[in-house]
């Protein structure tokens, strides 16, 4: 059998339920899709789509770097 390895994220509980009943009825689970998004960013060598804002808005890049931050947080908790 191959190795694993965990991936954490942390994310506002609602999106997680909504993905989740979406996935249902894909018949995959969390680990399913990101496993297929990690396959689409090895093969497109980045994301598999373009991000952009279309218009500057501080209350979008202020969450973004929030997320940033707390993930970067959680990974130096892991790495002790």
């Amino acid at each position: 059998m191959a190795k694993s390895t965990t991936v954490r994220a942390s994310m506002e509980p609602h999106k997680k339920e909504n993905v989740s009943k979406i996935l249902k009825r894909l018949g995959m689970n969390h680990s399913d899709a990101i496993n297929v998004f990690y396959s689409l960013i090895e093969e497109y060598k980045g994301l598999p789509f373009d991000i952009r804002v279309p218009r500057p808005r501080q209350d979008v890049m202020k969450h973004l770097n929030a997320s940033i931050e707390k993930n970067r947080r959680l990974g130096e908790l892991l790495a002790k």
